[in-house]
């Protein structure tokens, strides 16, 4: 059954204030290094991997994108570009931050589009999770999901914004962690960030 998303909305909750110090955002030198660097650098999206792939999460697979601070601005700077609009990012958005959007399953089903929505991601140092790292900050990505029947489904995908230092704390001796998501209080789906993706993130 083929579904359309058909609306988006950016939301913001309120979470622990961002670190305001300016050791904590990127200097204008930097940010413009992210806005000339290459195409998809600091960057690297995981679907699924590591479980069996869903057969019926025909709209959606689940996966995390992961940006570092270069690879978020670039993006930022690509979208305006695209756009044709002048690239001013906001304070928060220069942050020295690793930032996840965090998608769930979306399917069809013959009563209606089913969901999995995301509510919190952490990064975890092992699956014993001795090592826990919540986020900074989170705004949820609303999607409605409708088959050709008209039924509809709302669900919520999230990005999440990490401090590049709580996550380097985090890091095993390998230098790669985990990332786990959570619909409500149930864990969804945990993914490994293996050395390959660092390797691709640049960290």
């Amino acid at each position: 059954m083929k579904l359309l998303a058909v609306g988006s909305l950016l939301l913001v909750i309120s979470l622990p204030a961002l670190p305001q110090s300016e050791a904590d955002h990127l200097s204008a030198s930097e940010i413009a290094a992210a806005v000339a660097a290459k195409p998809d650098s600091g960057f690297v999206k995981i679907e699924d991997e590591g479980f069996t792939t869903p057969t019926n999460c025909t709209a959606q697979m689940p996966s995390e994108s992961i940006f570092t601070p270069v690879g978020w601005l670039h993006a930022l700077s690509d979208n305006a570009k695209t756009q044709y609009l002048p690239f001013n990012p906001a304070p928060e958005e220069t942050l020295r931050a690793l930032t996840a959007i965090s998608k769930g399953c979306a399917s069809g089903t013959p009563s209606g589009p089913r969901c999995t929505s995301i509510t919190r991601v952490a990064i975890l140092s092992d699956t014993a999770g001795s090592v826990v790292v919540e986020a900074i900050s989170t705004r949820p990505l609303a999607a409605t999901w409708q088959n050709g029947f008209g039924a509809t489904a709302a669900c919520t995908d999230l990005v999440s914004k990490f401090s590049m230092a709580a996550v380097a704390k985090a890091r095993n001796g390998k230098g790669e962690f985990l990332i786990a998501t959570f619909s409500g209080g149930t864990l969804v789906k945990t993914y490994t960030v293996k050395q390959k993706h660092i390797k691709k993130l640049g960290m």
